[in-house]
């Protein structure tokens, strides 16, 4: 029910810009990848085994971390090998064998108990944070990633595999999503001005998907 609601709208909205150019303004999303870390491509070795850590939405890793996946679907479309996430990935008595929570910024104790007590090969790390988590942040590896004031929605997705055999890491990506709602040129007064059309752009979730397959569409 919800899902038809919800296409509902999105067709009610599609219609609208359509229809009423004048009184509907839909505002385009702009993308930017940038390589953070890139020493290597995916390894596409059938031997080798990949961990994919749930997504983590904010600054830290909680719980509740969103699981995403698209991401799990693209690794396993990918490639041959074994792929497995934190609940499927366990010893021969079933329990799991990493059962906290990972951090993007994965800590050396976490990076040498992958090599001492696991056999895998990769595992694979991502964060989303919000356009206001960038602009509310003091850290200066987000500076460059700032918001302009009058955005209407955008995030920021972080993707990185961590090479366990050799304890580095083998490639990162981030990828910045923004919707601004900027002022109309006006040809006939040379001049940028406000309207009172009503501005629509893509949800959030749909930016982080487009983000996502943006990256994977990258490390191919």
């Amino acid at each position: 029910m919800r899902k038809i609601l919800f296409c509902g709208v999105i067709l009610l909205f599609s219609g609208c810009t359509i229809l009423f150019p004048k009184y509907v303004d839909r505002k385009p999303a702009s993308f930017m990848i940038e390589d953070l870390w890139f020493t290597s491509q995916l390894d596409k070795n059938p031997n080798v085994k990949y961990l994919i850590n749930t997504t983590q939405k904010s600054h830290f890793a909680r719980r509740n971390d969103f699981y995403n996946q698209h991401l799990v679907d693209f690794f396993k479309d990918e490639l041959s090998q074994e792929i497995y996430d934190k609940s499927n990935y366990k010893d021969s008595l079933g329990r799991m064998i990493v059962p906290y929570i990972l951090d993007y910024n994965l800590p050396k104790e976490y990076k040498a108990l992958f090599q001492q007590k696991t056999d895998l090969d990769y595992v694979v790390l991502t964060k989303i944070l919000s356009a206001n988590e960038i602009n509310n942040s003091n850290l200066g590896q987000y500076r460059h990633l700032k918001y302009r004031s009058n955005f209407l929605a955008g995030s920021v997705v972080f993707f990185k595999i961590i090479d366990v055999k050799n304890n580095t890491t083998a490639l990162e990506i981030s990828c910045k999503s923004a919707v601004y709602d900027d002022l109309d040129f006006n040809f006939e007064t040379n001049s940028f001005e406000d309207d009172v059309r009503i501005a629509t752009h893509q949800s959030e979730k749909q930016l982080i998907k487009k983000c996502f397959k943006s990256i994977l569409r990258r490390i191919k």
